[in-house]
């Protein structure tokens, strides 16, 4: 049959993720791999959650193993209220709502704020996950230059007034404040409160995306942006994921209680619930203080890949070449000389034994096929340095 009939615009609007398609490719045994931006296995507290989990089971099975409310697990969002206060956050439960990761906040979100049209702006580069969740909803991406700390906001009214001009809805600005990706940046404080100042003046929303925030590495990042907001026009994100384990599948979103309203109309309809089990446990571990006592760890471990990593390019790259040093998280962002283009040379690093992923999937206008993005998160530090001098005699 031909089915192109039957679908929606969707359809037509939604694109593959270039990462998830890569991954044959990036994720062969054996490959020293800068691609993926995952936390590190070896920071999982696995056998203490396998503990948990069959607590939970055996003594609360018949709750943790149904349906639950929409919203969440009580005891976690009472935790993360706990801990947005002491990142600056005054909230409150009926401002939060846990979803299944920050990925299907994400959509939640694109869905609830934007229509087929709408302009959304948003970092160059960016998450490929937050301009893909925004595009496959029909809105237009408008990148908007970095530069070491953060957005530039100069030209963001003169785009905004332009786009308005044409007859455009422009509602929403995308950010990755702390510890970008994939750049590694982090905005200051000073742009923080410029950006707000800006989506006040212009009557936008600000979407912040913050799951690397506890990851710094020596000095905390500044506060959030939705610690500074006295309108509510900031809706920030968290996660469990880089913090605890990614599988947990456990995030949570912060708004004002308008908008959390709709956003669990909205996941009613695309999940019922998250998993009741998964928020169990990630709540039982943030009661025996599982959370924020390996914080310091974390810490450490990826300051020192990234200081292997930061070293082995000092060391290696080749002359012209740029790179982002970042004070936490999990990226490094390089910039090769204009001629090269990082895509084409993918395949000759898988060869040789090394992955990555070439940076213009994460550019929503003007890529760079220049760039690339480097996780420091997965290998040792040893495997680190053979891997970007390898890289870098390639380039």
């Amino acid at each position: 049959m031909e089915y192109t009939k039957f679908f929606s615009n969707v359809a037509d609007w939604v694109k593959p993720n270039p990462i998830r398609r890569l991954s044959t490719l990036i994720n062969r045994p054996g490959i020293i791999s800068f691609a993926g931006g995952v936390p590190s296995p070896e920071t999982f507290p696995s056998e203490k959650i396998a503990e948990i989990a069959q607590r939970l089971i055996q003594e609360r099975g018949a709750e943790v193993l149904q349906y639950g409310v929409t919203r969440g697990n009580r005891q976690l969002i009472e935790y993360i209220v706990e801990q947005m206060q002491t990142r600056g956050v005054k909230t409150s439960p009926e401002e939060i709502i846990l979803t299944s990761g920050s990925q299907q906040g994400l959509d939640l979100l694109a869905r609830l704020l934007a229509e087929p049209g709408d302009i959304v702006l948003a970092e160059l580069p960016s998450y490929i996950g937050g301009t893909y969740a925004l595009n496959n909803v029909g809105g237009t991406l408008t990148g908007l230059s970095m530069s070491e700390d953060g957005l530039d906001l100069d030209a963001i009214t003169e785009k905004v007034l332009k786009m308005r001009d044409l007859g455009c809805q422009v509602k929403l600005i995308y950010t990755i404040p702390n510890f970008q990706n994939p750049s590694g940046i982090t905005m200051s404080l000073e742009k923080r409160k410029s950006l707000l100042a800006l989506a006040s003046e212009l009557d936008l929303l600000i979407l912040e995306d913050d799951p690397y925030g506890e990851l710094y590495f020596d000095t905390p990042p500044p506060p959030p942006i939705k610690s500074l907001d006295t309108e509510g026009r900031v809706i920030y994100l968290g996660s469990f994921s880089k913090v605890l384990t990614p599988g947990l599948r456990t995030a949570w979103v912060v708004a004002p209680s308008e908008i959390v309203a709709k956003v669990e109309l909205i996941k009613e309809s695309a999940d019922l619930c998250s998993s009741m089990l998964d928020q169990a446990i990630v709540a039982e571990c943030a009661r025996q203080n599982l959370v924020q006592s390996r914080l310091a760890k974390l810490r450490e471990f990826y300051k020192i890949r990234c200081q292997a990593m930061l070293s082995a390019l000092e060391k290696f790259a080749p002359s012209g070449t740029n790179w982002t040093k970042p004070t936490g998280g999990l990226f490094v962002w390089v910039e090769l000389a204009s001629q090269i283009d990082t895509t084409d040379m993918l395949s000759q690093a898988v060869e040789q034994g090394v992955a990555y992923i070439p940076g213009a999937p994460f550019y929503v206008s003007d890529a760079k096929v220049n760039t690339l993005r480097l996780a420091f998160s997965k290998e040792t530090p040893e495997r680190i340095t053979i891997g970007i001098e390898k890289l870098c005699k390639m380039f």
